[in-house]
């Protein structure tokens, strides 16, 4: 174990109880969220943690193509009543999984309120029984899907690349899910850049208009190197790259994950958002 992974084991451990609520999100595609996700899975298992991504990109769910892998069934299924979730759970590696939703939560509108409530609580059971950190990666924009788990997590990472397009939807969704939600707190990576520099850049002009405009705050976790080589690795379906593992260690290291306390209510906010409260 690496110096960098026994610091975010530390971290957790000796922090407060309960299972770790992650939303990665953007107010674009494409800015790399999937692959986010995924390595922050990855360095957190690595880590000795055990952790679940949820594919929350309804209709055009990805972490499975980029691992490579093929699941038979996903949390539609299991919603009405198809599958277990032995069914629904693709191992990755040790102490990593991942669940590919469907049209997962959006479909849960559909159901009667109590069937709503029963399957909740049994995916709440799964998460808080078995795993240290659920990981959900969101649909771009502003779905009412992404500001429901968006605004429930324990840490709401926005993902933004320094394209001003990119970055202008990334402080929407936050204004938005401020405005709407009242989350305050907010965690926020540039991707594809070229050096600290032009991340720390990007940051500054969200964190300007954030305090201008909104009453949130930003903590600026660092920024990812754009690397040739993992576009080739993409594409192989091997999302992993050791240039990319420092990056991501070096963005966990500041979430002061043994500092934020687990909110409670994950799951309550999940179906109040599904229920219009």
């Amino acid at each position: 174990m690496s110096l960098n992974q026994q610091a975010i084991h530390l971290r957790h451990r000796e922090g407060s109880e309960g299972t770790r609520y992650v939303a990665i999100a953007s107010g674009k595609g494409g800015v790399g969220k999937t692959l986010l996700s995924i390595n922050i899975g990855r360095c957190l298992a690595d880590s000795g943690n055990s952790v679940l991504i949820i594919d929350a990109d309804f209709g055009l769910s990805n972490v499975h193509l980029m691992l490579g892998l093929t699941p038979q069934k996903n949390l539609t299924h299991f919603f009405y009543g198809d599958a277990t979730f032995d069914d629904i759970i693709v191992k990755v590696r040790d102490n990593l999984s991942f669940i590919s939703s469907g049209n997962g939560i959006s479909e849960l509108a559909k159901l009667p309120r109590d069937q709503v409530l029963n399957l909740v609580r049994r995916l709440q059971e799964l998460a808080e029984d078995n795993y240290d950190y659920v990981i959900f990666d969101t649909p771009p924009g502003i779905h009412d899907d992404t500001l429901t788990v968006v605004s429930s997590s324990d840490f709401p990472i926005i993902l933004t690349t320094p394209e001003p397009t990119a970055v202008a939807d990334a402080y929407a969704l936050i204004k938005i899910i401020n405005r709407e939600s009242g989350v305050e707190d907010f965690y926020l990576v540039v991707n594809k850049v070229e050096g600290d520099r032009e991340g720390i850049k990007v940051y500054e002009s969200v964190r300007i208009l954030a305090e201008k405009y909104t009453r949130a705050r930003i903590s600026y976790l660092g920024s990812i190197r754009y690397r040739k080589t993992l576009i080739r690795k993409i594409i192989d379906q091997d999302p992993f790259d050791s240039g990319l593992t420092d990056d991501v260690y070096n963005i966990l290291t500041k979430m002061d994950m043994d500092l934020i306390k687990p909110k409670r209510g994950f799951w309550n906010r999940i179906l109040s958002g599904l229920f219009g409260k």
